[in-house]
């Protein structure tokens, strides 16, 4: 029988075994990880040491003792690292030192960055060579660090310092050897040059010395133009005797040839960018070659009259437009147009170079420059300066009170969408008058306004107190007036010292209601009726500044819980002096048109409150110019005038009496008279103020009567539904919102409105998309002071280079423009010579275009 061990004697056994290996022979420890300090180092200088140390840690974080590790670089052409962790710099770069035990190691970062300490010429010192020449060896630098060890990527800068030669590169960087170099072409005087090197506070000097030899100095020939004839004579400096000129590699463009005496001639038949090496040879027999670039542009533009053409501004390496002479008495109009619709005012210089190309040949043998028959001449004093603009002096007083009211708007729509931002669109009252059966006008006619009424008057001055506490204190407003539309009060304190007429309140109610409020109907959408009267409320009150006309505070329609400084009704603020004009012996009818603008904006700023977003200022204001010339059209066209679609020229004023004022064409009058200080005083935009002499609102007001020509179907009084569609809460804001609305990138409208501004009131054939509705040129002749010595026809739109067109010869024009800014220029050929070249440059950024069109 055989016997078996009990399991629980052998596992006591093996226990006890176990426990006497462990009291006798303990198991290493496991390592865990590596640290490695220091965790990173900087060093400068090639040679430098740092030393690292590793300790080896079990998973409890205690050091393993004698635990030896062994030691790695990364990039050994940066550091290397000894057996003890001594790391050498031997290089720039950044190397990652490694210390490895067992299975584990840990890691730390050297960064090498080496300081320039030395800079030393290598090469192209003390030479000499041919002015206007290259020297045969370029000057060289090479930097170095503390060590002696070269310093790659170091910043080097060469100025020519004395002798006016020229560097193929100012600014460089060395190379892994640490050496940077330029090309060194010496001045056009014999004599020393010198050149400076610097590298931070390193510096060097190099010395060479130009010589009186044989040397070709041209090395850029003036631009040919295809089948345009070209003759330009290449130059040589210090000859003796004559100089007889070859091509001696590459080749000319087609159609031109290299004669004996050194004239570049004929007719390039193609274009393109040509480099070519010409050789000069004197009677002495010295030698001298040089390559030579030349550029042919495409053929001169050939456009009739009606035509247009476009392209980018450009410098001396680009093809600018050629302007044919063709026919004594062609007219061309140059535009150019700054688009971008930023309202961050900025200027941006702009020249244009006009390059005459005539019949004369230079003289072959003259020793001159070449190219400079064709280098442009400085403009004749007060040759690029328009006329003055001077208005009749009411007509004056009015665009200034429009320009004051103008710059108060803005200020007021930027506090408006800070209110908007506080308060939230919850905050508007609700329209009632949209939420009634029957129209506003009924409701009005049914029920009288109050006699007097309590307005909490908006004090501009203190905006940024809107809507917070304390609120104005009321103020009783006597009623003056009122019809189905409006119900106009007085500010009771000032009706004591300056009553309003009772005849120049009803003269406002009658225009509106004949007018008005049919232009707010059909072409903004109407009004609300945040009260539930039927009417927009206007006040005559201190409350408008002096100098201002009148205004509209969009928190007068939120709720008073959430502002307590609003009146809770459609308010229209107006100065007193507006109505007191209208009883002035001078006809000042300033109060009607702009009525309507202010309505415009009762509608407009609460549907844009509504819905969330507000327009710019720009496209706020040109939609109120609009409503209030509209209105004028309408009373011009009631009052056997000429019709509202129909053309508005000089013809279109009463009979000239001594005035061609009246209170149905103020509207008209005082839109073209700030479009025309817009225009013909110097920069301009239709998003920013160029200056204090005008604002953007004749230009935005003169854009938005573009869109409704050229887009709103206005000749066929069809425009209405496009300005209510912009004017609609769901409309994007901003240029969005007009290129959905009319269907085009807004950069093209710029465009578009920009050349039917050169064909408006000429006998060219009008573009497709024109101004219909106003011949600009004859509808503001009379708008120019009766006085005034220059009021010749055909100044709109106002070119920089003045009422008369320039002539087809050398000149250079300057002027500035702003963000969505345009300049025109007029040139106009005498039938003699090939053409002009004008160059259009530009210092800035941003887009430009260059327009180009054929008057006749």
């Amino acid at each position: 029988m055989t016997r078996t061990r009990p399991r629980s004697l052998g596992w006591a056994a093996a226990t006890v075994a176990l426990a006497v290996t462990a009291c006798g022979d303990a198991a290493p420890p496991v390592p865990s990880r590596v640290v490695v300090t220091p965790v990173s180092a900087t060093a400068e200088t090639v040679g430098t040491t740092v030393q690292f140390s590793a300790q080896v840690q079990d998973p409890r974080g205690a050091t393993i003792p004698g635990a030896e590790v062994a030691w790695s670089s990364a990039r050994p052409e940066v550091a290397t690292v000894s057996p003890t962790g001594l790391a050498t710099v031997v290089g720039p770069g950044m190397a990652v030192i490694q210390a490895t035990y067992q299975a584990v190691s840990g890691t730390a970062s050297l960064a090498v960055v080496l300081r320039p300490a030395d800079m030393r010429k290598v090469a192209g010192d003390s030479l000499s060579a041919a002015v206007l020449s290259v020297l045969p060896e370029d000057p060289r630098v090479r930097v170095v660090d503390a060590s002696g060890a070269p310093v790659p990527n170091a910043p080097v800068t060469f100025r020519v310092a004395a002798g006016g030669g020229t560097v193929s590169a100012e600014q460089a960087r060395t190379n892994s050897e640490g050496e940077a170099f330029t090309r060194w072409t010496l001045g056009e005087a014999p004599g020393v040059n010198r050149l400076h090197a610097a590298s931070g506070d390193l510096q060097a000097e190099f010395v060479a010395t130009a010589t009186a030899e044989l040397v070709v100095a041209t090395s850029r020939l003036p631009r040919a133009r295809v089948d345009v004839p070209y003759r330009e004579t290449l130059e040589a400096r210090h000859a003796q005797g004559p100089v007889e000129w070859s091509v001696s590699g590459g080749s000319l463009p087609r159609g031109l040839v290299l004669e004996a005496h050194g004239v570049v001639s004929g007719e390039a038949v193609e274009e393109g960018a040509t480099a070519f090496t010409v050789s000069a040879r004197d009677s002495a027999g010295a030698r001298s070659s040089r390559e030579v670039h030349l550029l042919v542009c495409g053929p001169a533009l050939r456009m009739e009259p009606g035509a247009t053409a476009s392209n980018g501004p450009v410098g001396a390496d680009g093809c600018p437009p050629f302007l044919p002479a063709d026919d004594a008495g062609s007219l061309y109009r140059v535009a150019v147009v700054r688009s971008g619709f930023s309202t961050n005012l900025t200027f941006v210089p702009v020249v244009v170079t006009v390059r005459e190309h005539g019949d004369e040949a230079p003289d072959a043998g003259a020793d001159a420059r070449a190219g400079e028959r064709s280098s442009p001449r400085p403009t004749a004093a007060g040759e690029s300066q328009r006329v003055a603009v001077q208005l009749p002096p009411g007509l004056a007083e009015a665009a200034e009170r429009a320009d004051a009211t103008s710059r108060l708007h803005e200020r007021l729509l930027a506090q408006t969408r800070e209110l908007y931002q506080r308060l939230g669109k919850d905050a508007l009252l609700p329209d009632l008058g949209g939420q009634r059966a029957g129209s506003r006008a009924a409701l009005a006619q049914q029920t009288a306004p109050p006699g007097r009424i309590s307005i909490r008057p908006y004090d501009t001055q203190r905006a940024s107190e809107a809507c917070q506490y304390p609120a104005p204190e009321p103020e009783p407003a006597l009623l003056l007036g009122y019809n189905a539309h409006l119900a106009i009060y007085q500010d009771s304190v000032q009706r004591a010292s300056e009553p309003v007429e009772t005849a120049a309140t009803q003269q406002v109610l009658d225009y509106y209601d004949a007018y008005g409020a049919e232009t707010i109907a059909e072409y903004f959408g109407g009004v609300s009726d945040v009260d539930d009267n039927g009417r927009v409320n206007v006040v005559v009150s201190p409350a408008v500044e002096d100098g201002s006309a009148a205004f509209v505070w969009a928190g007068d329609m939120t709720a008073r819980s959430n502002c307590p400084w609003s009146n809770e009704m459609e308010l229209v603020y107006f100065h007193s002096g507006m109505f007191h004009a209208l009883s002035a012996p001078t006809g000042g009818y300033q109060a009607l048109p702009t009525m309507v603008h202010e309505v415009k904006h009762v509608s407009s700023l609460y549907k844009r409150w509504w819905g969330g977003s507000f327009h710019p200022s720009w496209i706020e204001e040109g939609g109120a110019e609009i409503a209030a010339e509209i209105s004028s059209r309408k009373a011009i066209e009631a009052t056997g005038g000429v019709a509202v679609g129909a053309t508005f020229t000089r013809d279109s004023y009463p009979p000239r009496d001594g005035s061609i004022a009246s209170p149905e064409n103020y509207g008209v009058l005082l839109r073209l008279a700030r479009m025309l200080r817009s225009y013909a005083g110097g920069p301009n935009s239709l998003t920013t103020n160029p200056g204090d002499h005008h604002t953007y609102y004749g230009t935005s007001w003169h854009f938005h009567r573009f869109l409704g020509d050229a887009y709103g179907g206005a000749a066929e009084k069809a425009e209405a539904r496009m300005f209510a569609e912009l004017n609609d809460s769901l409309t994007p804001p901003g240029t969005r919102g007009i290129e959905q609305v009319v269907g085009s990138r807004i950069a093209v409208l710029l465009e578009e409105y920009a050349i039917a501004m050169m064909f408006s009131g000429t006998d060219a054939p009008q573009q497709p998309r024109a101004f219909r509705t106003y011949d600009f040129r004859s509808a503001t002749y009379d708008l120019f002071h009766r006085s005034s010595a220059a009021r010749p026809d055909g100044l709109y739109p106002w070119p920089v280079t003045g009422p008369t067109a320039s002539a087809f010869q050398n000149a250079v024009h300057e002027q500035e423009l702003a963000p969505t800014g345009i300049a025109f220029f007029d040139f106009e050929s005498d039938g003699s010579g090939h053409g002009i070249e004008v160059e259009v440059t530009v210092s800035g950024t941003g887009a430009f275009r260059v327009l180009v069109a054929r008057l006749r």
